[in-house]
């Protein structure tokens, strides 16, 4: 690839890779990166640019209806590796019951990339989004099929509250007859209903599960 070719500098390209991995299952702010990085906005633009054409990091977009006017346009970055994302977060696995540690992007980051293969397998495309408004309500995963749509969450904790699921009742309101259902995957060991029609709480090994999708 020409762009790779091109690079001058290894060792800011590898700065702008760990900054990524800090910032892995947040929206992405080229121009924020670069100012932290005292780069150009051009220059931080090309070195992601060319970490996803390496298949190191995933742009998701976000989700927009014509209706939606207070969405957050910006799409969320993704480290694909979730385990070179707990290095470079100095992370290690014995923290992982230690619920004031931050890996709860990187299980989000972890959980969109198997979704992402799962959903290769199908016939039928699916487009992966995100949704996020101006209150900062979110569902880490939107996806549609057709007209369809589907709600994701990811939360590492091991019980729910009444609040969780905020962002699939909001995602099912902006999206009207076409959402269908959503999952709010979590650390715990029960199914649970939430108050959004069609909507659940479900072990994180559902993942794991055949037919998930």
């Amino acid at each position: 690839m020409k762009d790779i070719a091109n690079i001058r500098d290894e060792d800011e390209l590898l700065r702008l890779a760990e900054l990524l991995a800090l910032h892995t299952g947040n929206l992405l702010n080229t121009s924020s990166i670069a100012t932290d990085l005292k780069m150009r906005r051009e220059t931080a633009e090309k070195y992601i640019s060319i970490l996803e054409h390496l298949f190191l990091v995933y742009r998701l977009p976000a989700w927009h209806s014509n209706q939606a006017k207070r969405l957050v346009k910006a799409p969320k970055l993704h480290l694909i590796d979730s385990g070179l994302a707990a290095f470079m977060n100095n992370l290690k696995p014995a923290e992982w019951h230690d619920y004031s540690s931050d890996f709860g992007p990187l299980l989000e980051s972890f959980t969109i990339q198997q979704i992402r293969t799962q959903a290769e397998w199908l016939e039928d495309p699916i487009r992966l989004s995100h949704y996020r408004d101006k209150d900062k309500i979110e569902v880490d995963l939107v996806l549609e099929q057709g007209r369809d749509i589907y709600g994701i969450e990811v939360k590492k904790a091991a019980s729910i509250q009444a609040k969780d699921g905020e962002g699939l009742k909001r995602l099912a309101a902006q999206a009207g007859k076409s959402f269908k259902g959503g999952v709010l995957l979590y650390c715990g060991n029960n199914a649970l209903p939430l108050k959004t029609e069609n909507c659940i709480a479900a072990p994180m090994t559902w993942l794991w599960q055949n037919d998930f999708l």
